[in-house]
Parts: structure tokens; C-alpha cells; sequence
């Protein structure tokens, strides 16, 4: 074959290959894309609505994963309409008759685990708290547990307070 037709040949080669010069360049591993593509935000569980016992008092709890800018990551547990019955009507947590509350559990995610605890004096219908963690802060499904437990607003017997028991949670957190 003549030199001229081995050069005509090869010319588209050596074209695609200088187009695609982006070939021989390492991308970011899938992990991390995911770790520094977390958008800032709020990704939660369902809300849960509880009763105490007696059904005297009342909460509806939300578990959340919250991520900032900079990456830093922590569970927000919040309550809503967190209120109770007094005659013939409801009332909402007020500072005269506040609502103590406790929320403890885990966060799970690709074999870390990290617990959380967090407490709240609340004198109004809806609040949160929150607590850093660690083991959730990229994208991705996590496992959260929660326990919540609230005394009062009003009624403060201990027979009165809301208890969830454990509750399991998926929450997916978007790339």
C-alpha cells in the first residue's frame, strides 16, 4: 500500500483522537460526585402524628437530615401542631403551659452509624431542634431511627405523655 493511502487512512484516527482528548483525563469517582454534590436543604421522613395517653396531648413529629453550603450535616427533629385538650377544646403549647420534649436515634449510612439526642422546651404549636452528625453527609438512601417522647403542654402526669416507640425511616438524599 502507498504511503499516501496508509496517510489517508490514519488521518480520521488521528482526528478522533485529538477530538477526544477528554478520553485520556481521570474523572471524579462516583463517590465523589456524590459527597460534594449534596444541594443544601432539608430531606425528610414522614410526618407522624401521636397521641399521649388519654389522648389529653398531641404532636405530629417530622426527622429530618439538614445539610448547609460548607457540608456540615445534622438531624432537625420538628413538631407541629403540639397541643392539648382542656375542656371541651384544643390548645396549643404556650409558655404557660409548655411541652418538654426528647428525641434519640441513629442516622446509618454506608457502614457508619452515628446516634443523636436532642431536647426542646417548646412554648408555641410548632418547633424543632436539631443535633450534628456525621454518618449521612453525601447522597444517597440513610436509615434513620426515632424515639420521641413528650411531656405535657398542660397535662404533666406521666401517664399523659406522648411516646412513639422506635421508629425506622428511609430518607433519600438527592445528588
Amino acid at each position: 500500500m502507498a504511503r499516501s493511502a496508509i496517510r489517508r487512512l490514519w488521518n480520521p484516527v488521528i482526528a478522533v483522537l485529538a477530538l477526544s482528548g477528554s478520553l485520556f483525563v481521570t474523572t471524579a469517582t462516583a463517590a465523589e460526585h456524590r459527597a460534594a454534590a449534596v444541594p443544601p436543604g432539608d430531606y425528610c421522613g414522614p410526618q407522624e402524628g401521636f397521641y399521649g395517653g388519654g389522648q389529653y396531648t398531641y404532636a405530629e413529629v417530622r426527622v429530618c437530615l439538614h445539610f448547609e453550603d460548607g457540608g456540615s450535616s445534622e438531624v432537625r427533629v420538628s413538631t407541629h401542631n403540639n397541643s392539648y385538650y382542656w375542656g371541651s377544646s384544643w390548645y396549643n403549647a404556650s409558655a404557660n403551659y409548655p411541652a418538654y420534649w426528647r428525641a434519640e436515634g441513629a442516622v446509618s449510612k454506608g457502614g457508619q452509624t452515628a446516634d443523636y439526642s436532642v431536647s426542646h422546651r417548646q412554648e408555641s404549636r410548632d418547633g424543632w431542634a436539631g443535633a450534628a452528625q456525621s454518618a449521612a453527609r453525601e447522597c444517597g438512601a440513610a436509615t434513620v431511627t426515632l424515639n420521641f417522647h413528650q411531656n405535657g403542654p398542660y397535662w404533666t402526669g406521666s401517664d399523659n405523655d406522648i411516646d412513639s416507640g422506635e421508629r425506622t425511616y428511609q430518607i433519600d438524599v438527592p445528588c
